[in-house]
């Protein structure tokens, strides 16, 4: 393997793991029992030497174990944002695990008033999930923004097709992981329709 591969394979597995704060962010859980990405959640170096295989939305993906200091750097050269956004993914994914574990079971007796503060923490839990849903897509815009200068400077028009077709695909790949009624639909192309010049009769 030589440098440029590693180098790539290195950038993937920090991607991967982007991908995997996301998740735990949208839907936390799922990862409630999963003792070894808890762990991995527990500070920078434990999070750059996770070694992992799983799936998220059944695509696999692979997360291969590096040095910190080589997780920052790839992240500064790579990630939207830097190692500083990626830093920020792993300690809100940590949080909402934590308060995905305080949350109450469902109220019984509507009328008492466990009941009520049941209730309240309900509708907490429900802002918390709003959070994680706008942090996700802030996300978004931030890697969205960051690839539009590719486009914008292509050199020629397939280049720019295909650059913009990428970014579409990696806004539904990101807003994905959101809950429902957070995620943006897919695009419908519009029929064209000809037009005759204004003015124009016809012959």
């Amino acid at each position: 393997m030589n440098w440029d591969e590693g180098k790539a394979i290195q950038t993937a597995s920090i991607e991967n793991t982007r991908k995997l704060l996301l998740a735990i962010i949208a839907t936390p859980s799922k990862y409630l029992e999963n003792t070894e990405i808890r762990d991995a959640l527990i500070s920078q170096a434990s999070l750059a030497r996770l070694d992992l295989r799983t799936s998220i939305e059944d695509e696999p993906i692979y997360i291969t174990p590096i040095s910190l200091n080589t997780f920052k750097q790839r992240s500064e050269e790579r990630m939207p944002g830097g190692f500083s956004a990626i830093d920020s993914l792993r300690k809100n994914a940590a949080l909402a695990i934590r308060k995905e574990e305080q949350r109450p079971p469902p109220a019984k007796n509507n009328r008492t008033r466990e009941a009520i503060l049941e209730q309240l923490a309900e509708a907490n839990l429900s802002l918390d999930v709003h959070k994680r849903a706008n942090l996700i897509l802030l996300q978004t815009l931030s890697d969205v923004r960051s690839k539009l200068d590719g486009v914008v400077s292509a050199q020629d028009e397939v280049t720019r097709k295909i650059r913009a077709a990428e970014i579409l695909k990696r806004i539904t790949a990101i807003t994905s992981l959101n809950p429902a009624m957070y995620q943006i639909p897919p695009i419908q192309k519009a029929s064209v329709v000809s037009i005759a010049a204004k003015g124009k009769k016809d012959d």
